[in-house]
């Protein structure tokens, strides 16, 4: 199984690149790949419980639900600390 990084910077300050990280880890996740979200500076708020809650973009699922899909299909989150 081949490894895939998808690196996040963004959140609400620009919820069309947060929404489209997370559909394309999600295709990589269903494509049999070890995929790691790993959300740095403004995406870290993504981990608090509810941020994301109200962040959806026409024609894509809900940022909550593409983040939980990912997680239940076998992808990991990552986390910058600082």
């Amino acid at each position: 199984m081949s490894k895939f990084c998808v690196s996040l910077t963004y959140a609400k300050n620009d919820a069309d690149k947060a929404t489209v990280a997370f559909v394309v880890a999600n295709a990589a996740v269903a494509s049999d790949r070890d995929t790691v979200v790993f959300l740095s500076t403004e995406a870290v708020r993504l981990s608090q419980r509810g941020y994301a809650d109200d962040i959806a973009e026409p024609g894509f699922a809900p940022l909550r639900e593409l983040m939980a899909n990912f997680v239940k299909a076998g992808g990991t989150i990552w986390v910058c600390s600082p």
